[in-house]
């Protein structure tokens, strides 16, 4: 349980916006929109734990829509659309690109 505080307020911590105590959803502009309908069918974990820029969550939505039942989303549609593309949009971590063979050390 302390670890999963954590990881909720980290965040914060870092300066980013603040998180909904009950889903962990960042509150900002749509996040009534995508609490209701998304959390209405699975978990906001669902949300939280997927990346991907504003055609990615549109294509996931219509997969939805084709697939497991979920109905149209109507004029809500854009602002999830903007609401999910800015705030779990994709992220650029891991390693550094490799070393160019001419600064590796000899073999």
């Amino acid at each position: 349980m302390r670890l999963l505080l954590l990881w909720l307020a980290a965040p914060l911590a870092f300066g980013a916006t603040e998180l909904d105590e009950k889903t962990g959803l960042v509150v900002a502009p749509g996040f009534e929109q995508v609490r209701a309908q998304c959390t209405a069918c699975h978990s906001a974990r669902l949300v939280t734990q997927n990346r991907a820029d504003r055609d990615g969550w549109l294509d996931m939505i219509r997969w939805m829509q084709a697939s497991q039942g979920l109905w149209p989303l109507g004029g809500d549609e854009a602002l999830i659309l903007d609401y999910l593309a800015d705030n779990y949009g994709p992220v650029r971590v891991g390693r550094r690109p490799p070393l160019p063979h001419e600064l590796l050390p000899p073999p």
